[in-house]
């Protein structure tokens, strides 16, 4: 009787521990996934479209003071920004192991990975201007294109195959 007592409590003890050997390789994984979010420049580019959402703001509002748009960072903005990067937790563990994380790190972590980082929030910018410019040229080029078409007007399934 006292050895299954002391099996079954052993066995617990066991249980209890595997539980918070994984709660903390999770917790481990969580960390590197954050820590490569910011060395890789994700923090930094979502933190660079702040400056644009004030902007926009202030057109709407055009007495927000110095001291609001300060609040509204802290309150609101980074927040926000935390929870998104928690919730984007998940996605990154769905595609990279937690060995291949570390090893994106280190990437980051020499001069060309930060030179990347440090670029990519500007490219970023830079690439979301020229997409801008290219896609209502494509538009155009598009409505252009359709306007030279004859007009057909037959629905489908009435047209006649020759």
């Amino acid at each position: 009787m006292k050895t299954t007592r002391m099996f079954t409590v052993l066995c617990m003890a066991g249980f209890i521990f595997a539980s918070f050997a994984v709660k903390a390789q999770a917790d481990s994984f969580d960390s590197d996934i954050m820590k490569m979010q910011q060395v890789n420049g994700s923090v930094a580019s979502t933190n660079a479209l702040f400056p644009r959402i004030v902007a926009q703001l202030r057109q709407s509002k055009p007495d927000l003071s110095d001291a609001q748009v300060s609040a509204l960072k802290l309150d609101v903005f980074d927040a926000e920004v935390s929870s998104l990067n928690e919730q984007l937790i998940p996605v990154f563990k769905k595609y990279y192991t937690q060995a291949e994380v570390k090893e994106i790190i280190a990437f980051y972590e020499t001069p060309v990975g930060k030179k990347l980082a440090e670029a990519t929030p500007k490219m970023m910018m830079d690439q979301m201007q020229l997409t801008q410019t290219w896609a209502m040229g494509l538009m155009n080029k598009i409505k252009t294109y359709l306007d030279k078409q004859p007009v057909d007007n037959t629905p489908p399934g009435l047209k006649r195959t020759e």
